[in-house]
């Protein structure tokens, strides 16, 4: 006798054996006991998570000669027949290969003739959505009222690809992916019936890589046990399905925590020699870094049933070195780049760019707390401009009543001459901010502007200047998709609407300092005000820029 995979051998052959679908059984188990038996029904979800198994079993259940029951006794001719595919009176027919009008008007010619033995002709389309608009249309008259003896069961992946008039006629069931501990209880007891030996790890590994499907879980059982000659052990599951070992992405996370991109290359380079897909190993690890900001926020085990203590201490050790808006940081430019590996030819660039920057940059932070920090700056270079205006205009008294005025008087000329405008200009680097996190380069081409004049008006008009040397920045921005990108954000700063104009100049002016921080300085006040803000920001100071 020929060998007889596991997938099939252990389908489901009654209603108590389907795993994970309770809603659906108690729903159609009570429909059977109280004979309110459907006339078409639409079975949507995942593959592998009991779509055609609940079909054929719902079949014997209506078609059993002890019936239409809800345990269907498996022995009489007619259960016998349905399992083994050969009745008569259960059709099933693959949407794919008979998706015309052709194929679907047959069907209603043959569902005119009675059951040959059993009480219901069922008719199971399987990926019923491959069927064409002219095929849906020939099947809406008979699906909507078909003769008593007939009853439709319609599967898909793709529910949405269905039309509405065919689902409007239909129960709909949305089969659901199994979770990961119940496909391991599972393959565990399958394990012991076909005398495997396997270890916990392995089975853990298999479930995962099943993603919900039950059937993709006992068919990687099957290729495992062909592939190991003793135990199946983790590692075997990691070298025949190409898994991925978390440790890597462990040391990943690490390395960015550390800023340290050679350990990061490294690393990458190693899995290229291993052979790893260097795109599952950039889902792999955004499916980590999720895991990281799950643990971060204090949800506890929630999506960590499959891990073991010492894994899940150890993951939220490691969630504690980042901040919640660093690992938010990560997993979008994470995804980012796998997006770019799927379009590009040579996947490994864009994933060591990322990386990369991820572990050069500064600590990320939001325009939240920018603006926080700036208001903070400003509020300490204020107190020092009071300190120092108090010092010298007690020093010029004790020289001369004559000269008491002069300092006010020249200190209020170099303020701006548009308390709007000072305000722009000095959250000029959170609008940079604030726009580098919807569209880099918008933020790269207005970073070699300068605002110069703001106009009364309603809204009221911004002059932001360019240099000689930026003409081609200033042409980027002038498209009116990104002018409207510019006065959005800086709507979101500054609370009402501003309208920009972008103009060249021979030379931008020198930009006037707020009015409170207007007083001359000394170098060494410059130096302490330059201590301030690399303190306030935590930043520093490169060697050859400034």
């Amino acid at each position: 006798m020929s060998y007889l995979i596991l997938a099939r051998k252990y389908r489901p052959q009654t209603f108590s054996e389907i795993l994970g679908q309770g809603p659906i059984v108690k729903t159609l188990t009570n429909a059977i006991k109280q004979k309110r038996i459907g006339q078409a029904y639409l079975f949507s979800g995942p593959r592998g998570t009991g779509k055609t198994s609940t079909a054929r079993i719902f079949a014997k259940a209506v078609n059993c000669v002890k019936g239409p029951t809800a345990t269907p006794c498996l022995k009489c001719p007619r259960c016998e027949e349905i399992a083994e595919g050969r009745s008569l009176d259960v059709l099933e027919i693959d949407g794919a290969s008979n998706r015309g009008i052709d194929q679907i008007r047959t069907l209603r010619e043959l569902a005119k003739f009675s059951p040959s033995s059993g009480t219901f002709k069922v008719y199971i389309i399987d990926e019923v959505h491959q069927i064409t608009a002219e095929g849906f249309n020939a099947l809406l008259k008979t699906l909507e009222e078909p003769p008593a003896h007939v009853l439709f069961i319609l599967a898909t992946t793709a529910p949405h690809r269905v039309p509405a008039t065919i689902l409007s006629r239909c129960q709909r069931f949305e089969f659901k992916r199994l979770p990961l501990k119940l496909i391991s209880e599972k393959l565990k007891a399958v394990a012991a019936e076909e005398k495997l030996k396997i270890a916990e790890e392995a089975l853990v590994g298999i479930a995962r890589a099943a993603a919900g499907s039950l059937r993709d879980a006992e068919s990687i059982l099957d290729q495992m046990a062909a592939f190991s000659a003793g135990t199946i052990r983790a590692e075997d599951v990691q070298t025949l399905l190409g898994t991925i070992d978390e440790d890597l992405f462990m040391e990943a996370a690490e390395g960015i925590q550390a800023k340290d991109p050679v350990r990061l290359l490294r690393l990458i380079a190693q899995c290229v020699d291993n052979g790893l897909d260097l795109i599952q190993w950039g889902l792999g690890f955004l499916d980590f870094v999720r895991n990281l900001l799950v643990a971060k926020v204090g949800a506890g085990p929630l999506g960590f049933e499959e891990l073991e203590p010492e894994s899940l201490q150890r993951l939220t050790e490691l969630a504690k070195k980042f901040s919640l808006t660093e690992l938010t940081g990560i997993a979008q430019m994470l995804s980012a780049a796998v997006e770019t590996m799927r379009r590009v030819g040579e996947p490994r660039i864009p994933l060591e760019i990322a990386l990369i920057r991820l572990s050069s940059s500064g600590a990320q932070v939001s325009v939240a707390e920018l603006l926080e920090r700036l208001e903070e700056l400003d509020r300490r270079l204020h107190e020092n401009a009071n300190v120092q205006n108090q010092g010298e205009m007690q020093s010029e008294r004790s020289t001369s009543a004559a000269q008491t005025t002069a300092p006010s008087t020249q200190a209020g000329t170099t303020g701006p001459a548009s308390p709007e405008l000072g305000k722009i200009i000095s959250t000029w680097p959170v609008l940079l901010e604030l726009l580098h996190q919807s569209k880099a380069s918008t933020a790269a081409y207005l970073g070699h502007g300068s605002p110069i004049s703001l106009s009364d008006g309603d809204p009221p008009e911004l002059i932001i200047g360019f240099g000689k040397g930026s003409e081609f920045h200033h042409q980027a921005l002038s498209q009116l998709a990104t002018r409207q990108l510019i006065e959005q954000s800086l709507k979101e700063l500054l609370g009402h609407p501003v309208r920009c104009t972008f103009k060249l100049v021979d030379q931008l002016p020198e930009q006037p300092r707020p009015a409170q921080a207007s007083a001359p300085t000394t170098g060494q006040e410059s130096q302490t005000h330059l201590s301030s803000i690399l303190e306030l920001f935590e930043g520093r100071v490169l060697p050859g820029e400034g």
